[in-house]
């Protein structure tokens, strides 16, 4: 086991160096802590889509629970630690259709997880119809919305009767015959994202080191609407952890000896400081 060397620690504290006992404690301990790094490591990131992984941090407690522990107050600190993934994010990686989850449709749009493997199949279903009502509150938007060419005003005297009789029967027929059109495009509109997302859903999984945004990229014009959804979602980030370090490095870079900078030239080198790797 590590010591102290006698020669540089002094002797009065030898004291704090640790036992075997104690170095194994620290190995089990370490042991337990190595999934919660490796979540929280990913999770902080912000070059990546986090959003759409995170109700896969209920791998946590799996590993945990696979881990082979032989001392008390180890065991006693994984039992507590597995407790409080479950008290915290309970709700994370469950379906509720009054109002649906945030990060689960993220993964749904995610061509990583679009299995949804990690749900129950109601839950799965009811994500997967979440999304779809989701597409089509969007497509109608997109819908366009203006109207054909107006009659124009008779302004070169009134109609002969005949053609009054064909305006009649044509301003009395608009009513239904615009109501049907109407209903006949929201039927082929939805039709339209049933296909879309049934299409989706029905294609294999993308490798998990693969990039979703390059994915949707290219696929961008297969699945028009869902490629809105997903960018809308997928660059939410999972933590707060980007915009804390953004608040630091403002912190570092406004001092006492340059407590006079600008808010403009406070944010020029903010972002200069943050991007700089994309300048070459």
């Amino acid at each position: 086991c590590p010591k102290s060397h006698p020669e540089v620690t002094q002797r009065g504290k030898h004291y704090l160096d640790l036992k075997p006992d104690q170095w194994s404690l620290i190995e089990e301990l370490n042991q337990v802590l190595e999934p919660f790094h490796s979540a929280t490591v990913f999770m902080s990131g912000e070059q990546y889509v986090t959003l759409s992984a995170l109700p896969h941090v209920d791998k946590i407690k799996k590993s945990l629970q696979s881990q082979n522990l032989e001392s008390p107050p180890v065991v006693s600190f994984q039992t507590h630690a597995k407790e409080q993934v479950t008290t915290r994010w309970k709700d994370l990686g469950e379906f509720k259709p009054e109002s649906p989850n945030i990060t689960l449709l993220a993964a749904s749009l995610d061509p990583r997880f679009r299995k949804l493997k990690f749900l129950p199949a109601d839950q799965a279903f009811g994500v997967k119809n979440a999304l779809q009502t989701m597409a089509l509150a969007v497509k109608q938007q997109l819908r366009p919305t203006g109207c054909g060419n107006e009659a124009s005003s008779t302004a070169e005297g009134a109609p002969s009767t005949a053609h009054k009789d064909k305006m009649t029967t044509s301003f009395l027929d608009s009513d239904s015959t615009s109501s049907d059109e109407e209903q006949d495009e929201e039927q082929l509109s939805k039709e339209a994202i049933q296909n879309e997302v049934l299409a989706y859903f029905g294609e294999q999984s993308l490798p998990k080191k693969d990039d979703p945004l390059i994915w949707w990229k290219a696929n961008e014009q297969r699945f028009p609407t869902l490629a809105k959804l997903a960018n809308s979602l997928l660059c939410i980030p999972a933590t707060s952890t980007p915009s804390e370090w953004l608040f630091s490095a403002a912190g570092n870079i406004v001092s006492k000896k340059r407590a006079s900078l600008s808010p403009e030239h406070v944010d020029m080198l903010t972002f200069l400081h943050c991007n700089h790797r994309f300048l070459g």
